[in-house]
C-alpha cells in the first residue's frame, strides 16, 4: 500500500487518487483487482517473458514466390500543418508515448526499440528500416499518400526515400483520400482540417505528381500496371468518380504503362460473397484486406475489467476468429489477402471508442501461413502479394517494428511463415 501511495497524486478536494489520469477513491484501493492492475502497470515493460531478440541470419527471397508488402506510416516528422493544427513537435509519437494500459493484460504503452522514437526528416532511419524489412522477409512498402486536389501532406519522406536510389526497396502508392480530422490527436473525426474533394483537372493533376514515383524502377507493377490504392471509393459522386479512374486509366497508358492496376479496401458493410459488385461498379482490378477494417462486425466482442471508467474501448476476440480460418471465405471477385500483427487505437481514440485486438506472435504466424498458402494457390505468380497493416503504425498498435515487450517477436514470426510455406511454393 505504501508503495502505491508513492506513485499516487492526492486530490483532497474529493479524497481521490488519479495516476496517470485514471481517478480511484481511496477505499478502492485495499480492492485486489486494483493492487493487480497496479502491478502490471508498474512491472509490464519489465516483463521480457516473450522478448524474442533479433536474428542472425536473413531470410532467402530465391524461396518463394509470394511477395509480402506492408503499409508505411510517414508521419514521424514535422510539417507546417501539424503545427498548426496540434503544435509544435507533434508527431505519431506524442500520441503513442502518452498511453497507459487501461486493464491486466492490455499491451500498452508500446515502446520502440532498434530505430526507437525516430524522425523522418533525413533517410537514414529509412537505410535501417529497410535493412530490417529485409532481413525477416518484406518484400516491399506501400506509402501511404495524402494528396488533396494538388496539395500534398506528410509528403518529404516519401520524396527523401525517392530522391535516394539507395534505398533499394519495391514500393506502391495508397491513396489515403479521406478528410483530414482531428482524430490524429483524440479530437473529433467530425471536426475536418482538410476536406477531400475531386475537381476539375484533378485527373491530370493526380496523374502528374503520381507518375514521378510510378517511373520509378523500384515501383511494384503487375504485368506493366502500376499498383495504386484508393482508399475509399464512395467518397466521391459516383460521376466524379468513375470520370477520374477512366482518366488516370488513360494516362496511364500514354505515359507508356499497360494501364493502372487499382485496389481498393474491404470495408464494414461490404458482402465478403459478392465484392465482385464493387470491382464491376468502381472499375478496380481487387478488392483489398486492409484488416481490422471489415472484421470488427463479424469478431465477437470480449469483456475486460477496464480500470478507467471513463474509457470506451472495445476488445474483440480475434483469437477465436484466427482459430475458426475466418480469413477464408468465398468470394466472387479477385481479393488480396491481408493481416495485422496487432491492433490498438487507443492512442489516438482513448475516449472515443478505440478497438483493441491483440495477437500473440504465434496466432499472427498461424494466420499468415494459411494466406501465403492460399495466396500461392489462389492467384497468379504476378499477383501473389500478401499486405501487412503496417510496418509502423505505432499509434494504432500495428507494428512490425520490434518494441520493447516482444522485441523482434512478429518480424521473426513473418520470416518463418515465408520459410514453413516455402517447400508449397516449390512443389507447384
Amino acid at each position: 500500500m505504501k508503495l502505491l501511495k508513492k506513485y499516487l497524486t492526492q486530490d483532497k478536494r474529493h479524497t481521490v487518487y488519479s495516476i496517470a489520469g485514471i481517478k480511484l477513491k481511496l477505499k478502492n484501493l485495499q480492492n485486489e483487482a486494483y493492487n493487480e492492475y497496479f502491478k502490471y502497470l508498474f512491472y509490464n515493460q519489465k516483463d521480457k517473458s516473450k522478448f524474442v531478440p533479433e536474428a542472425d541470419d536473413s531470410y532467402n527471397f530465391n524461396n518463394n514466390n509470394v511477395k509480402i508488402v506492408a503499409f508505411y506510416l510517414p508521419q514521424y516528422h514535422d510539417f507546417a500543418e501539424n503545427v498548426e493544427w496540434f503544435g509544435r513537435g507533434f508527431s505519431e509519437w506524442s500520441n503513442t508515448s502518452k498511453t497507459v494500459a487501461q486493464y491486466v493484460g492490455h499491451w500498452q504503452p508500446h515502446i520502440p526499440i532498434d530505430v526507437g522514437y525516430y524522425n523522418l526528416n533525413n533517410t537514414d532511419i529509412m537505410k535501417r528500416q529497410i535493412e530490417l524489412a529485409k532481413q525477416y522477409g518484406i518484400y516491399g512498402f506501400c506509402f501511404y499518400y495524402y494528396w488533396f486536389s494538388g496539395e500534398k501532406l506528410m509528403e518529404k519522406p516519401l520524396e527523401r526515400f525517392l530522391a535516394d536510389k539507395s534505398l533499394d526497396m519495391p514500393f506502391f502508392l495508397f491513396w489515403a483520400n479521406e478528410d483530414w480530422s482531428m482524430l490524429w490527436d483524440n479530437g473529433n473525426y467530425k471536426d475536418i482540417l482538410h476536406k477531400q474533394e475531386l475537381l476539375e483537372n484533378d485527373a491530370e493533376k493526380f496523374m502528374q505528381d503520381a507518375l514521378v514515383y510510378m517511373k520509378d524502377d523500384r515501383y511494384i507493377k503487375i504485368n506493366n500496371k502500376p499498383l495504386l490504392v484508393i482508399y475509399q471509393l464512395k467518397i466521391f459522386p459516383y460521376d466524379k468518380y468513375t470520370n477520374f479512374i477512366n482518366k488516370i486509366r488513360e494516362i496511364a497508358k500514354q505515359n507508356g504503362f499497360d494501364d493502372l492496376y487499382i485496389l481498393s479496401t474491404i470495408k464494414e458493410q461490404m458482402d465478403f460473397s459478392n465484392l465482385k459488385e464493387i470491382t464491376d461498379k468502381y472499375n478496380i482490378d481487387s478488392m483489398l484486406e486492409f484488416f481490422p477494417q471489415g472484421l470488427l462486425s463479424v469478431i465477437k466482442t470480449e469483456e475486460k475489467p477496464f480500470i478507467n471508467n471513463k474509457f470506451k474501448g472495445h476488445c474483440h476476440d480475434v483469437k477465436s476468429f484466427i482459430k475458426e480460418k475466418g480469413y477464408l471465405y468465398n468470394t466472387n471477385t479477385k481479393v488480396f489477402k491481408g493481416i495485422f500483427p496487432n491492433w490498438d487505437n487507443t492512442p489516438r481514440r482513448c475516449f472515443q471508442g478505440p478497438n483493441i485486438l491483440q495477437i500473440e506472435p504465434e496466432d499472427y504466424k498461424y494466420w499468415l501461413k494459411d494466406i501465403i498458402k492460399w495466396t500461392t494457390e489462389n492467384k497468379t505468380p504476378e499477383e501473389q502479394f500478401v499486405f501487412i497493416n503496417a510496418w509502423n503504425e505505432w499509434a494504432e498498435g500495428a507494428h512490425l517494428e520490434p518494441d520493447q515487450k516482444y522485441g523482434y517477436a512478429y518480424l521473426n514470426a513473418t520470416k518463418q511463415a515465408l520459410e514453413e510455406t516455402s517447400t508449397i511454393n516449390c512443389e507447384i
